[in-house]
């Protein structure tokens, strides 16, 4: 029997929209057996689950908050930006998503090439072909590897090929963290930096607020409990809202699933609040 929803939430959801292997359907039947209130589904630089997510929520009684996440670059280190409650169905959003995406497969194609080079065989015709009209990612090469025997595990792959610093590695995105927070506000949604634990120099995250960011996700699988102490005063600090998530990958990522956070509903309200204030001041 499914729980009776209480007040968690997981902000931080991927589907195969971009890249796990979770459909839409099972992600609310999870997130309601876990007794979720609200999820918002954030795939890689696409809103094109969220429409057909909003069936979900009514089925299952789960709040549904249209999300998205944002690769950006700062010099040359790939980065995240969470967008909350961004316009889904806004003209101008849909084609920058779509050059976004165009520029993500350029990208894994010149990562291909450069695996070839390096001997490592990938037919990119395949690659493309099995990747569909899905928004392209660095998982589905390493997958494509993991088919066809180039390593014995995911996590091998990438260590050996597709992460910053390894050979096969391309970052090519075409925003900074600057242009990913106007883009989120310039279509109604509110801004977060992603895992902020994960940035390789500290001293950006400040940098990152100072241009305009509404909140830092503070709750995320493997973050300790001295990051995330960090980064909730940090949040007091600047008046910045506070977000989390599993940042769940089907089975492609065995550290989480949906549900294994602990962020409370008032941090939705919080920015449900702060969007109004914002739609006030834009009216006056």
């Amino acid at each position: 029997m499914s729980k009776t929803p209480d007040s968690r939430c997981d902000l931080h959801i991927h589907s195969v929209f971009s890249d796990s292997d979770s459909d839409l359907e099972s992600i609310f039947a999870q997130a309601r057996n876990k007794g979720l209130r609200c999820l918002s589904l954030t795939d890689h630089d696409t809103v094109d689950g969220v429409a057909p997510a909003m069936n979900y929520s009514k089925l299952y009684s789960v709040e549904l908050i249209a999300g998205i996440e944002i690769s950006v670059q700062h010099e040359g280190i790939e980065l995240h930006i969470l967008g909350y409650f961004v316009d889904i169905n806004n003209k101008g959003l849909k084609e920058e998503l779509a050059d976004i995406k165009v520029l993500r497969r350029e990208r894994l194609i010149e990562m291909g090439n450069e695996l070839n080079s390096l001997g490592v065989k990938v037919d990119i015709e395949e690659l493309m072909a099995g990747i569909g009209e899905t928004i392209p990612t660095r998982l589905h090469l390493g997958l494509y590897l993991l088919r066809k025997g180039r390593g014995r595990s995911l996590r091998e792959i990438f260590k050996k090929y597709l992460s910053p610093g390894k050979p096969a590695y391309k970052a090519r995105f075409k925003y900074s963290v600057e242009d990913a927070i106007r883009l989120v506000k310039n279509y109604g949604g509110l801004s977060f930096l992603a895992h902020p634990h994960m940035i390789p120099d500290q001293s950006w995250v400040e940098e990152f607020i100072s241009l305009g960011l509404d909140g830092l996700e503070v709750v995320y699988p493997g973050m300790s409990a001295a990051k995330s102490s960090l980064y909730r005063n940090m949040a007091f600090k600047f008046n910045l809202l506070k977000c989390g998530g599993s940042d769940a990958h089907g089975t492609y990522k065995e550290f989480t699933a949906v549900g294994g956070v602990n962020v409370p509903y008032q941090w939705v309200e919080e920015m449900k609040q702060r969007r109004l204030a914002r739609a006030r001041v834009d009216a006056d």
